[in-house]
């Protein structure tokens, strides 16, 4: 048997074929909304002018001065140049000129992006034709108060001097707010290191310090299980009405990373009524107790370790194969990352995920392996980094005699248990 996982995103989209022995009993795991047509220019215009809970986008824009493009960054599968020359589209018919328009990338805690990233996200003729910056977390920053969790809501200083604030971006299942999308891009879009760090760890309680307490009740498990429950979403949303973000325009992908539905709309309820058709889209198919998992982590391949919840439905012992090929390597994270051997470094550096204790071995398969705190998962001694599906397979062969079940995963990043 032959299965095709989606693979280096940004850079070509190909596909990577694995051959599995005929006796094997594999099964493709693949999520419920794949398959549905890539959204049309008229129906992407068609949601800006009829938008969820708010005017249409180019009667917002009458007799505003400076417009703010929010697009989310290079870790999101989201093809930002099929929408922005809409957008723009529409702002020019609403009177803003192109010189009164610039693009700020919500890259949050995540470092920062170049002009071949910008590129990529936005189309060459964007890049040439309007300023693109990177948001620093660090400063060129306004405070705005604090919400009524208490968190410090500091954002962007570009974004809060324009009087038009417009985000493009995705929803996709997060392991954290339940959903992206919606008022994320602000918090932690384009807000400081302290917003995101209250946020995401006083409040949702994610950090090293969960040996010695447990995170916020609606953040437990919260990948595409939650969404306006959950608590750090909720305190986003908050900081996005003190923003006060005109429009959000969202899409679902597929597992090619085409745009397949568009919310666009208020940021609260845009984000809602995209939710209403997420949690559907990206249910994957379960397999019970495989004894193999190829989990790809492929829309978000840089967050490789977002792959790793099939874990959770495998058999105690089994192999776990995490697919990474992204020739960028793993992202850096301010808040959540590691920056030494000796010293942690993030204010709320996160250890491997424990549901990997039930892991045997885990298999790293990538054509750009690096020795990286992100894709250490487990301890040496359970873990083999391999760069090419002949090799995995022969160490899969020795390791499974007769039939072994095995469950692949096309997109893990993407793809919900729930």
């Amino acid at each position: 048997m032959k299965v095709g996982l989606p693979q280096m995103p940004w850079f070509g989209d190909s596909i990577l074929e694995l051959e599995f022995p005929d006796e094997w009993d594999v099964q493709v795991c693949s999520m419920m909304g794949d398959g549905k047509p890539p959204l049309s220019r008229e129906r992407v215009l068609s949601k800006l002018r009829n938008p969820i809970g708010t005017k249409p986008l180019s009667r917002l824009a009458e007799g505003r001065k400076e417009a703010v493009i929010i697009f989310d960054d290079m870790t999101r599968p989201t093809k930002v140049y099929e929408i922005a020359p809409l957008v723009l589209e529409e702002l020019r018919r609403g009177g803003i000129k192109e010189e009164h328009v610039r693009f700020i990338c919500a890259n949050g805690a995540h470092g920062t992006f170049n002009r071949e990233d910008f590129a990529k996200k936005l189309g060459e003729e964007i890049v040439e034709g309007y300023p693109v910056f990177n948001h620093n977390p660090y400063s060129n920053l306004d405070y705005l108060g604090h919400t009524k969790h208490g968190t410090p809501v500091e954002v962007n200083a570009e974004v809060m001097a324009c009087d038009l604030k417009l985000c493009i971006g995705c929803i996709v299942p997060h392991p954290q707010f339940g959903f992206g999308g919606g008022a994320k891009i602000i918090l932690p879009g384009v807000s400081s290191v302290r917003t995101i760090s209250f946020n995401h760890g006083d409040l949702g309680g994610w950090s090293a310090a969960l040996d010695y307490r447990d995170m916020h009740p609606s953040c437990q498990l919260a990948y595409g299980r939650v969404n306006e429950e959950n608590i750090m979403r909720r305190d986003a949303e908050e900081a996005a009405r003190m923003v006060e973000v005109d429009m959000v325009v969202n899409v679902l992908v597929d597992l090619k990373r085409n745009s397949t539905d568009i919310f666009a709309g208020g940021v609260i309820e845009a984000q809602r009524e995209g939710v209403k058709e997420a949690m559907t889209h990206y249910r994957a198919q379960l397999v019970q107790s495989p004894d193999i998992v190829i989990s790809n982590a492929y829309s978000k391949a840089s967050e490789a370790t977002i792959a790793a919840w099939p874990a959770a439905v495998m058999k105690e012992g089994g192999t776990l194969v995490i697919v990474c090929n992204t020739p960028t390597g793993q992202i850096s994270h301010y808040v959540h990352g590691r920056w030494g051997v000796r010293r942690v470094g993030g204010n709320l550096w996160l250890p491997p995920t424990r549901i990997l204790d039930r892991v045997g071995k885990i298999i790293i398969l990538s054509k750009y392996p690096e020795k990286q705190y992100w894709l250490e998962m487990a301890p040496p001694e359970k873990t083999i980094k391999l760069r090419t599906w002949e090799e995995t397979l022969e160490e899969l062969k020795n390791a499974y005699e007769g039939n072994p079940k095995v469950a692949v995963f096309p997109d893990a990043t993407i793809q919900k248990p729930f």
